[in-house]
């Protein structure tokens, strides 16, 4: 009854370490955003801009910061990793490995729109 127990409990750790892993955001590169894609579309998937502006040639500019996400093979190294690593320490690498990995790295791109409110040109300002 004890080693069942035990048993449930490593696997609940292991799901929410391996889940928080993969449940990570997008992994934003130069060829994330497609031309013609519209405005509305980038706020559902980044959220609200951080600035606003409007160009020399009258042209909408806004100014997005999110956080990056892993990569697909990121997110599979890392959590096969954690599932190893929970499973042969018993659920304690969950305990260190969250909040270490947990630190956020961003990515600040700018979007400028066409007179369409769809995307007329994307490019990433640091990441």
């Amino acid at each position: 009854m004890k080693k069942s127990i035990i048993f449930i409990l490593i696997f609940i750790f292991v799901g929410c370490g391996v889940s928080n892993v993969v449940n990570r955001g997008e992994y934003i590169t130069e060829t994330s955003v497609k031309v013609e894609t519209p405005r509305k579309e980038l706020l559902a998937r980044f959220g609200s801009p951080i600035d606003k502006r409007i160009s020399e040639n009258g042209d909408k500019i806004e100014v997005f910061r999110c956080p990056q996400g892993d990569t697909t093979s990121g997110k599979a190294i890392k959590g096969t990793g954690m599932l190893v690593a929970d499973i042969l320490t018993l659920g304690l690498t969950e305990v260190i490995f969250t909040p270490v990995s947990d630190g956020e790295k961003y990515v600040t791109f700018e979007v400028t729109y066409d007179e369409r409110d769809t995307v007329k040109e994307f490019k990433i300002i640091s990441k």
